[in-house]
């Protein structure tokens, strides 16, 4: 099986993207539940999804074998996620974004830098679940969710639930800041962009902040 997922892997692909949407930090937040539970409004086998998995991610310890989806966006940025057996990894031009499992971190990117990937197919869906949104910019990012999750058979039924759910998991309190020296960052728990309180990540972000205003300034 070749390590690298393509983009046909996943175009019209409903086992991956239920598979790759239950590990959001999303949630139905009147029910109480989180997203994997909340996905089961999808109309698909349960046990087939199962099946498929264990074929599309075949667990192995060795590092070799670990499936990744990756590739350039431009001539200067390189992304890549990582599928390991507890955990998906984020990076952009190799350096470390954060994860979504056990100990997750998440919420890096802003809710404008994740416009910018829009043009390459399936990246925003892809980096979703790395990106936080403020308040004032739900209502724009339910819109555009929404049409991407229209590609996906199967969600049409489920458009608006589903996106409700993701928005749950992506929204943050306080807003993104440019603090002196480093550029954007913020003060959310988990995230490798609050480098008050991760410190050690100051560096990776002072230079995905300049890679990233470049991305936003060319959208």
């Amino acid at each position: 099986m070749n390590r690298q997922i393509t983009i046909d892997d996943l175009t019209y692909n409903t086992f991956f993207w239920c598979s790759y949407i239950s590990w959001f930090r999303g949630c139905d937040d009147i029910n109480e539940i989180n997203i994997d539970e909340a996905l089961e409004v999808i109309e698909i086998d349960r046990e087939k999804v199962l099946e498929w998995e264990k074929q599309f991610f075949p667990q192995n310890e060795n590092e070799e074998f670990i499936r990744f989806i990756g590739g350039k966006l431009n001539e200067n940025v390189t992304f890549s996620i990582e599928f390991e057996d507890r955990e998906i990894v984020f990076f952009l031009n190799d350096i470390y974004i954060g994860n979504l499992g056990g100990h997750f971190e998440a919420w890096f990117l802003t809710w404008n830098e994740l416009l910018a990937f829009q043009k390459f197919d399936y990246i925003f869906l892809l980096l979703l679940p790395m990106t936080a949104i403020e308040k004032h910019q739900t209502d724009e990012a339910k819109q555009i969710i929404q049409k991407h999750l229209k590609t996906i058979p199967k969600f049409e039924n489920h458009i608006e639930y589903i996106t409700q759910c993701i928005l749950n998991g992506l929204t943050i309190e306080e807003p993104f800041f440019v603090q002196n020296e480093i550029g954007i960052v913020n003060n959310q728990n988990h995230s490798v962009r609050n480098t008050e309180k991760y410190p050690r990540y100051k560096e990776d972000v002072i230079e995905l902040n300049k890679i990233l205003q470049k991305i936003t300034e060319e959208k």
